[in-house]
């Protein structure tokens, strides 16, 4: 069981919760020196209680004082602030009425660190984790010479965003570690940190889409398990972790529907923190039905798992497998491992996410709404959609290229007996 949360054995914290038709203030759970989200102590039971709000107890001069914090994120730095005042009370070095010293109110840049990979561990996926923990515990620590996370000055960030290009990060990488330490600064009250003009600029690229050929090539290509689940990512717009978490629960065959679902059993949880139900085509939803009658599948079993009845972390391997077979490969990239695509299945051009833009854009062409194609998408921002309208062109949109004056201009003389020869001559 946890205990109550003590600082130097003189600040509790505690939470103001509901029990009954009453409001109590009790004291919060912390196991593995940390406090738990929610989880407080009524008559010696750890109980969860979402609703409340925290505060901060002390002794001081015999009397017991409470001060409000409201926020979790801020309780124990609250909790730290007033342990560090007390201290220097009893030394001697603050009086009983004066502030506390101008660095005790402060967050030192590693305790900001940490608390915020806290959080970020706790709520986004483990590669997300990984991502913020390099750009926060390996780059702004090498870059942020500073002690205290409130002493940043826009040339601060400046000298993160020369360290990341100096380490050959592109322009769109930087872009991205720039947002996730500015997120950290605003937490402790910096915000408007630099001008727009700081940011690096970098272009939006159309997300590239297999083609028609490209499609048929691989399902042809494909063995009868690679098919399917091919033809899955194609139709389903799926991630990479959304389809290697999918269960057969997930599926309903009455309604053609497929749904994203958090699975603590396996830690899986959707992006943004939002389930969602895709549309499938009635044909793959009958494929599926007729899988899982063959392999006498239960409902809490993955749909598509490797050989152990896991996810599969190899995913991406499959399609690469099949357009290497079905000879698909350019035969000039290279892998950032250094594997040449002439020679194995290792071409970039095909890979998992690659169906996603797909079925973004396929959609698009074929009247389906911005708006209802962001649901399908599990994109919180409309942006993010809204980046697949570059490389949308509709069957509208090519008749009326056929049918204007340009296309006109350029139909003239084009037989090729017209063609010259570099010398002039016919």
């Amino acid at each position: 069981m946890g205990k109550s949360r003590q600082y130097a054995e003189r600040v509790n914290i505690l939470k103001k919760i509901r029990v009954g038709q009453c409001w109590k203030l009790v004291p919060v759970i912390e196991r593995n020196g940390k406090i738990v989200r929610d989880h407080v102590r009524i008559a010696g039971r750890d109980e969860h209680h979402p609703e409340g709000q925290y505060y901060v107890e002390w002794y001081q001069a015999g009397k017991r004082r409470r001060q409000a914090v409201g926020d979790f994120e801020h309780v124990a730095q609250a909790a730290r602030r007033k342990s560090i005042e007390l201290d220097a009370l009893k030394a001697g070095l603050l009086k009983p009425d004066s502030p506390a010293p101008p660095d005790a109110a402060k967050t030192t840049m590693s305790d900001a660190i940490e608390r915020y990979l806290d959080f970020v561990e706790a709520r986004l996926s483990p590669r997300t984790f990984l991502t913020y923990r390099y750009t926060l515990d390996t780059l702004l620590r090498e870059s942020y010479r500073k002690t205290h996370v409130e002493d940043v000055t826009r040339q601060d960030i400046l000298d993160f965003i020369a360290l990341c290009h100096k380490k050959g990060l592109g322009n769109r990488t930087v872009y991205d570690k720039l947002v996730v330490v500015l997120q950290l600064f605003k937490r402790h009250g910096k915000a408007r940190l630099i001008e727009s003009n700081d940011w690096p600029t970098y272009v939006e690229t159309i997300r590239p889409i297999y083609e028609a050929e490209e499609v048929e090539a691989i399902i042809a290509y494909a063995t009868a398990d690679e098919g399917i689940f091919l033809k899955f990512l194609l139709a389903s717009g799926f991630r990479d972790r959304e389809v290697r978490f999918l269960t057969w629960r997930d599926l309903d065959f009455r309604n053609s529907i497929v749904r994203v679902t958090t699975k603590p059993v396996w830690g899986f949880q959707p992006k943004n923190h939002e389930e969602r139900s895709v549309p499938l085509p009635s044909a793959l939803i009958e494929q599926l039905r007729r899988l899982k009658e063959i392999r006498d599948a239960q409902p809490a079993m993955l749909v598509f798992p490797n050989t152990r009845g896991n996810p599969n972390s190899e995913n991406d391997m499959i399609v690469k497998r099949v357009a290497e077979r079905a000879k698909l490969n350019c035969g000039q990239c290279i892998t950032k491992h250094g594997n040449r695509c002439c020679a194995g299945p290792y071409c970039r051009n095909f890979f998992l996410h690659k169906f996603r833009h797909t079925f973004a854009t396929e959609h698009l062409r074929h009247g389906v709404d911005i708006r209802t194609l962001q649901s399908w998408m599990g994109h919180r921002d409309i942006q993010s959609t809204m980046v697949y309208l570059k490389g949308m062109h509709t069957k509208d949109a090519l008749l009326k290229a056929n049918a204007g004056s340009i296309a006109q201009y350029v139909s003239l003389h084009s037989n090729l007996d017209l063609v010259r020869d570099a010398d002039g001559t016919r």
